[in-house]
């Protein structure tokens, strides 16, 4: 990993695209004892170096499980790791590099800084371990401090630094002997929203500044989607889908991954219009007449008649005052049941004929009363129709 500028780090690490990934998962799977379900089932990865990407999924989805058989804290059960071309683990032959050869830095939950010691002395303890020379540990702690923003911190005691400064001191301490792989445990779980927003942004600069390859898990979708140049969605020990954040909030795969990402409207009916292209006209249950537009989420094409579930964003859901002269083919009547002003917006719940409660989100300068009529219109750019049982369900967790 180069230290200076992102282009210094890019010419150090030469042209990506003629290069193997920095990460290669094939087919790994790991079983925990006394569980005969995989707690991670025929995982294959690609993580291009340069890249922060991203494991996201719920508790017991497998993501911590699988970071940390990348770092040698977990066994393979089966499968094939590789960091370029260098192979780490492959259990057809029995081999598995043992954690202190994999050049990787690893930053946890629970920061893991030890009380008793100095900043300085926290940062600089992989490289005394190595019995670096002190001139060296000395310089390189100095670097990594300044990277992280705590120059002139280096003789504070541990327990004098705040949440975020532990945090950045867990950074320096994993970054210190330029690995080539930075790995990051739900490193914010445990700052109060403030921190961890600006943290997220302090971690990507970091990463433009080094170069360094990150593999980033989280359950949290604005950490994800904020952070990652791609992403893999994980439930029960299953890649689910990979992506780019604008590719899987626009287009999931699955219904597992609509609803995980970000907050989903769903509203049943039946389709009134399917063309080849994926163009779908639905007639919503409970509002006849009515007329939603958008696109097949499936490659399996809708019939006539067919019942569908028609999924949006609730940003994409626009309100307007009923007065009771809208044409029904243009809308949905509805009454607002709750607001909440939340700052930037206004998040209102409301209540339709046949439906479920909708969430949808409105400017803060746009205000309607509990118990108001709206009128209800939807993007049609911004609708995706399900077939009736596209549903996300799930069953026990497995393993984090």
């Amino acid at each position: 990993m180069a230290t200076g500028s992102a282009s210094n780090g890019a010419a150090a690490r030469g042209d990506v695209a003629d290069r193997a990934p920095a990460v290669r998962l094939e087919h790994l799977i790991k079983t925990y004892p006394g569980n005969p379900v995989p707690a991670v089932k025929d995982v294959s990865l690609d993580i291009q170096e340069g890249q922060v990407f991203t494991l996201l999924g719920p508790s017991g989805c497998g993501k911590t499980t699988t970071l940390r058989m990348i770092a040698g804290l977990e066994s393979v059960d089966e499968g094939k790791l590789l960091f370029r071309d260098r192979v780490i683990v492959d259990t057809a032959r029995g081999y598995s590099m043992p954690p202190h050869s994999r050049d990787v830095g690893m930053v946890f939950q629970s920061y893991a800084i030890w009380p008793h010691m100095t900043v300085e002395d926290n940062v600089g303890f992989p490289l005394k371990v190595r019995r670096a020379k002190r001139a060296e540990i000395q310089e390189r702690v100095a670097r990594a401090l300044d990277l992280v923003g705590l120059s002139g911190l280096e003789k504070r005691p541990a327990p004098m630094l705040s949440g975020g400064q532990q945090q950045r001191v867990a950074l320096a301490r994993a970054l210190i002997y330029e690995p080539d792989v930075l790995l990051l445990d739900e490193p914010f779980s445990n700052l109060d929203a403030k921190l961890r927003e600006q943290m997220r942004l302090e971690v990507k600069l970091l990463q433009r500044k080094t170069g360094v390859t990150i593999v980033f898990v989280t359950h949290d979708q604005v950490e994800a989607l904020s952070l990652s140049n791609r992403i893999a969605v994980m439930d029960l020990g299953v890649v689910q889908q990979i992506g780019s954040p604008h590719e899987l909030y626009q287009n999931p795969a699955n219904a597992f991954v609509r609803d995980f990402l970000g907050k989903t409207v769903l509203l049943t009916g039946a389709v009134k219009v399917s063309n080849p292209s994926g163009q779908v006209a639905v007639e919503i249950d409970g509002a006849p007449g009515s007329a939603v537009f958008g696109r097949s989420a499936t490659a399996e094409g809708l019939e006539m008649g067919q019942a569908v579930n028609v999924a949006m964003r609730p940003e994409d859901v626009k309100l307007a005052a009923n007065d009771g002269k809208q044409d029904p083919s243009t809308g949905l009547p509805g009454v607002i049941e709750t607001q909440q002003f939340v700052g930037e917006r206004t998040e209102y719940r409301v209540r339709l004929e046949g439906q479920p409660p909708l969430l949808a989100y409105s400017d803060w300068r746009q205000s309607f009363g509990e118990g108001d009529s709206v009128w209800v219109g939807i993007e049609p750019d911004a609708v995706a129709v399900w077939p009736g049982w596209a549903t996300a369900t799930r069953t026990e967790d497995n393993a984090d």
